[in-house]
């Protein structure tokens, strides 16, 4: 009867341990999604859309490996839920207006305007002004996608 050396037999249980833990597929992790707020009868709304696909293609990733992915908001009517609801009792993670004017019919939303960018390359809208900006109010990964979203925006399609 054949009985295989300890040394060997020691050898055959570490390489299968280390073959099987090796051999586990990565966790897939919770995507981060950005809600985005914007006015979907904008005249810039059909360039926006084909901006938010270019985004998408690229597969975007946090720094922490977890995919993003976008949602645009559903208001009913851009203005009444721009003044009355946008950072009271809905929240989202970047909001795109029309124009800097618009900032105006929310106190909230006006004091946010001093980081807003201005995404008018994106949509082929420049010279006018088409600012956007993630809320102080959101913080790391989101805060992270979010701001993947609008330096893509500030470049001019390709």
């Amino acid at each position: 009867m054949f009985r295989p050396a300890k040394s060997s037999l020691a050898v055959f249980i570490v390489l299968a341990i280390i073959s099987f833990t090796g051999c586990h597929p990565k966790q897939r992790q919770k995507p981060v999604a950005v809600r985005i707020f914007r006015d979907l009868n904008s005249p810039y709304a059909r360039e926006l859309d084909h901006r938010i696909l270019e985004f998408q293609q690229t597969n975007p990733h946090v720094s922490s490996g977890a995919p993003i992915t976008l949602e645009t908001y559903q208001a009913g009517q851009y203005a009444t839920f721009l003044q009355q609801h946008l950072n009271r009792d809905i929240t989202t993670e970047v909001v795109i207006l029309n124009s800097a004017q618009d900032a105006g019919a929310n106190p909230a939303v006006q004091s946010e305007m001093g980081h807003a960018v201005n995404i008018c390359a994106a949509v082929r809208a420049c010279p006018a002004e088409v600012p956007a900006f993630i809320p102080s109010s959101v913080a790391g990964a989101s805060a992270e996608a979010g701001q993947q979203l609008l330096s893509f925006l500030q470049r001019p399609p390709t």
